[in-house]
């Protein structure tokens, strides 16, 4: 009973906190700029396949960077990605909600189907960053090694971002922003640039996030779907713009996941995950720690 209830402790803190990596970009892009962007799952799928392409040599041939550098390129190519989807596109469209909302859609659709064509529909196998697990006898708890990083390595982004946001004046630009635009701008913040920022954030967010689950899970054309419907549930949860409450809810729905599986099996992984989520919409419609919109 000792060893169970520890194995869900550990295990549910390891994913947890990729689940917070997945909600955090999504969170901010719809703080800072109201758009629900749905290609951010296929920004976490990029990051994946970035890290596949750049550490297999049987991908390319001539290509097999070590898995570290493997995991900085997949980083940049998120980012970039999610920089170039907001100026080439979100930019211009940002205004009407609906247009962007689909429109994000099809790109990650867009993208889904080139990524078959590139990589096929078969999943694939991504080097493991750190090879090995970790097994505690006396508990019977076995945690791979690749867990341990995944935790460590999302701690240590979030806690960069809280400090980029709380501590330095293009962060509490961020901030104002998603306090209120028209008051952010009588500051004079730079609203088209902090926007864009903000997507190159979350899309770094993403990469890595999309690395972990490429590890944890499998690297697939659509392995996009999962982290986006969880990103959604997570940060509806929390609070739509709060950084703070996605990480709340990330470990509310990774604890209740973990212990559901522990259970009942994994067949009921997110069955009480969406159970919490109608309950929230019901009773507090603005999340844990959300807040009202304010028409300006």
């Amino acid at each position: 009973m000792l060893g169970a209830l520890i194995s869900v402790l550990v295990t549910g803190a390891m994913i947890s906190a990729v689940y917070a990596l997945i909600a955090i970009g999504f969170t901010m892009i719809f703080g800072v700029g109201g758009v629900l962007n749905l290609a951010h799952g296929a920004l976490i799928m990029i990051g994946a396949y970035s890290f596949l392409v750049v550490t297999s040599g049987s991908t390319l041939g001539i290509l097999s960077l070590p898995t570290g550098i493997g995991l900085i390129v997949a980083i940049a190519v998120a980012a970039a990605a999610s920089y170039v989807l907001y100026i080439g596109l979100v930019e211009h469209i940002e205004e009407n909600p609906v247009i962007t909302f689909l429109a994000t859609l099809v790109v990650a659709l867009i993208l889904s189907e080139l990524f078959v064509m590139g990589f096929s529909s078969s999943p694939r196998t991504l080097i493991n960053l750190v090879p090995g697990s970790i097994h505690v006898e006396q508990f019977g708890v076995r945690v791979t090694n690749i867990e341990v990083v995944g935790f460590v390595v999302s701690w240590i982004a979030i806690g960069l971002l809280w400090y980029y946001v709380t501590r330095t004046d293009e962060g509490r630009s961020i901030l104002a922003t998603s306090m209120s635009e028209r008051g952010a701008q009588l500051t004079g913040v730079d609203l088209p640039k902090i926007k864009a920022r903000t997507w190159l954030i979350a899309g770094a967010f993403a990469g890595l996030a999309g690395v972990f689950i490429g590890t944890l899970q499998s690297t697939s054309p659509i392995m996009w779907l999962d982290p986006l419907a969880l990103a959604f549930i997570i940060v509806v949860i929390g609070g739509i713009g709060s950084i703070k409450g996605s990480i709340v809810a990330a470990y509310l729905i990774g604890y209740l996941e973990t212990l559901t599986v522990e259970l009942l099996g994994a067949g009921f992984r997110g069955t009480f995950s969406l159970l919490v989520l109608v309950i929230v919409l019901l009773v507090m419609p603005q999340g844990l720690f959300g807040r009202e919109w304010v028409h300006e």
